[in-house]
């Protein structure tokens, strides 16, 4: 991949209903539970348009290239319009939006995430899994998020941390075993096969799976792993959470291809550490990087997105020509 193709890419969320459960447990109000956060479910949108446009008019500047929108339960679909949220914007109103960003010159890709442990944006579907109405659903989402986003060249499943784990404050958990697992994401690779999308995923079924996802897992899926720690020493190490670092090289071995995904969520320079690492190993499946602050798209919000694109871009200036 030319170096001018590679993917500098910023995660913006329109949809937010991701990380919790509509029916988990009443939780104590703190400073965190506030509209800017994505720790609890709405029934209204939260997102800003103005900060939305703000931020990505900036991008291009910081030298980001392609924008993902989490899109979740952030539109009102034709196919089925029970999920959007209140506020939801339309498939015309969200078509709008790609074409400006491709005004831009940026590459808008879409992202919906189905691991059980990020789908409660699917209303009642959340709770379907593994069965055909499940698999029509998926298939119909696909397909019109495909449409809106006319001909996207990638198309994110999101699929990371579907573990107990990750749900323990959820009011219902589920996590798939081995067949169903595979099943059901091999149903979503055959529907952007379809649609002539590349899929796109976290690489967290990787951790705990690594036989499997070595056998198992097309080597045409894009993975995005992360790591958000501090780094010590040479490869093998990692500090904490090594083995997310260990990955990145495990994943290369293995001939994926690879956009490591970096944020300042856990430190600030997480991205420049990851990109030198990277660099300084001549890793050959980096395809690029993705900044993720993990933050909605609100004004608050506006200048620590806009932080972590810019570290993006100080990887591409300092670190692209490695790759």
């Amino acid at each position: 991949m030319k170096r001018h193709e590679m993917i500098w890419s910023c995660l913006l969320h329109l949809g937010a209903n991701m990380w919790q459960d509509k029916d988990a447990p009443a939780q104590p109000d703190d400073i965190h539970k506030t509209k800017y956060t994505n720790v609890y479910w709405d029934d209204d949108l939260r997102f800003d348009r103005d900060t939305f446009h703000r931020i990505t008019e900036k991008l291009p500047e910081l030298g980001i290239n392609t924008v993902l929108i989490d899109v979740g339960d952030g539109i009102r679909y034709d196919s089925h319009p029970e999920i959007g949220v209140n506020g939801a914007l339309t498939p015309d109103e969200l078509r709008g939006e790609v074409r400006r960003l491709r005004t831009l010159g940026l590459v808008p890709v879409p992202k919906l995430n189905f691991a059980s442990s990020h789908d409660a944006w699917l209303g009642e579907y959340e709770r379907t899994l593994s069965t055909d109405t499940y698999r029509a659903v998926v298939s119909d989402l696909i397909h019109e998020v495909c449409e809106i986003f006319d001909g996207p060249r990638y198309f994110h499943l999101g699929m990371d941390e579907e573990t107990a784990e990750n749900q323990a404050a959820y009011g219902y958990s589920v996590v798939r075993a081995e067949g169903p697992w595979w099943r059901d994401f091999y149903h979503m690779l055959s529907c952007c096969e379809r649609e002539n999308a590349r899929p796109w995923m976290w690489s967290d079924y990787f951790y705990n799976h690594k036989e499997l996802f070595a056998s198992k897992m097309p080597r045409s899926v894009l993975q995005s792993n992360g790591h958000y720690w501090a780094l010590k020493g040479p490869k093998g190490d990692g500090g904490v959470n090594g083995y997310r670092y260990r990955a990145f090289f495990e994943l290369e071995e293995l001939g994926f291809d690879q956009v490591p995904v970096v944020t300042t969520w856990a430190m600030h320079n997480n991205a420049w550490q990851i990109g030198e690492h990277l660099a300084r190993e001549g890793m050959k499946g980096i395809k690029g990087f993705m900044s993720a602050a993990w933050m909605l798209t609100y004004p608050i919000n506006y200048y620590d997105i806009l932080g972590d694109a810019a570290r993006v871009g100080d990887v591409r200036e300092h670190f692209g020509d490695c790759f």
